[in-house]
């Protein structure tokens, strides 16, 4: 039976929607499908059959959850044939690099009625507007939960010692990764997001620390500041070693900030405990390095007032974003609904047909 990891390959953050499905595998060593056109719900479709046909041939499976509906499968990738499958639709519009030699491009948009949507089209613009009204009102929340919260982790970084802080991961080091070899091989780095803001709230994937990481250690941190130093240090020194690291980005700070570090072929972990993460991940870990260590104490207390402050202000700003995402959800569904009800059942599932074949082929 495959062992399933989930991720996003997605975040909405406050510089709007940041997409790295340029992760799904490499030019010249990998084929991957990029389904467009149709509605959401029959591309998933889609994704869904080629997933029933190929997981009982793999023995590892990476999902691909959708930040609009965390239950959906958006994308699958299939590390040991080197393929990989993925919704190109918004809001992630996948670009291909090299159609043919590289990408597949399967198109659904074939399989529409023209005549129905264009019967519809008052309704079709009038939901795009308000879908777009929804999400420009959740960034503008966003962009003052990143403020917030990076105000918060400017308190941390003034009170953190970067001595401490790489002095330990040194340590971390030789205890725990192989001591690199002179001219040895660099690791591999890939990025994904465990946790992602959605409709739903902060849904994070917990389930994947426990697969990916049966060993877990935790670096509690209600500023976020010390934390994210400990696991670029920790990122470096495991590459340098030649162990292959799972960078897991925080939605908020999507290009600057770690949440967690898997290095899955040493089945070991660290994650990122505050607040939002502690109940899901508290019980994973097998132990707890608390960022106070690696602070000034007496700054951490002056600024206490300000501190508390801060979390409770990005915290009530995420809700409301997540609020808005939900409505922008909820108008996205009715909208795809219309171009679901205009799509030929019978042609799109004889492609799905044809595209679960293809990737049968490419896997053996």
């Amino acid at each position: 039976m495959a062992k399933v990891f989930r991720y996003f390959l997605g975040a909405n953050s406050p510089q709007g929607y940041i997409s790295r499905f340029d992760q799904l595998g490499e030019a010249g060593d990998w084929r991957r499908w990029v389904v467009t056109g149709g509605s959401a719900q029959g591309r998933a479709a889609l994704i869904a059959q080629a997933q029933k046909r190929l997981v009982p041939r793999c023995a590892e499976v990476e999902e691909i959850r959708s930040t609009g509906d965390p239950k959906r499968v958006e994308g699958l990738i299939l590390p040991e044939h080197r393929i990989a499958i993925a919704d190109g639709g918004p809001p992630h519009f996948l670009r291909p690099q090299c159609p043919g030699a590289y990408e597949r491009i399967v198109s659904l948009w074939e399989c529409l009625d023209q005549d129905t949507l264009y019967r519809a089209r008052e309704e079709l613009l009038a939901l795009g507007e308000e879908e777009k009204r929804l999400w420009k009102d959740a960034r503008g929340y966003l962009y003052a939960a990143g403020a917030l919260a990076g105000d918060l982790a400017s308190v941390g970084s003034a009170a953190m010692n970067r001595g401490k802080v790489l002095a330990y991961a040194r340590g971390a080091a030789l205890r725990e990764f192989p001591h690199p070899l002179p001219g040895g091989k660099r690791g591999r780095e890939q990025v994904r997001f465990l946790s992602a803001l959605t409709g739903e709230g902060m849904v994070l994937l917990r389930e994947t620390v426990a697969a990916a990481a049966p060993r877990t250690i935790a670096i509690e941190d209600s500023w976020g500041a010390a934390a994210n130093a400990l696991l670029e240090s920790l990122r470096e020194l495991a590459l340098e070693s030649g162990v292959d690291v799972l960078v897991c980005r925080c939605p908020l700070f999507p290009f600057t900030k770690i949440d967690h570090l898997l290095l899955p072929q040493l089945g070991l972990g660290f994650v990122t405990l505050n607040r939002a993460t502690a109940s899901a991940l508290e019980e994973l870990c097998e132990r707890t390095i608390h960022a106070s260590r690696f602070c000034d104490g007496s700054i951490l207390r002056e600024r206490r007032a300000r501190s508390s402050f801060l979390r409770k202000a990005a915290t009530g700003m995420l809700e409301q974003a997540g609020v808005l995402l939900a409505q922008a959800e909820e108008v996205r569904g009715r909208l795809d609904g219309i171009y679901h009800a205009a799509m030929d059942q019978e042609a799109a599932g004889k492609i799905a047909r044809q595209v679960a074949e293809e990737m049968e082929r490419a896997a053996r």
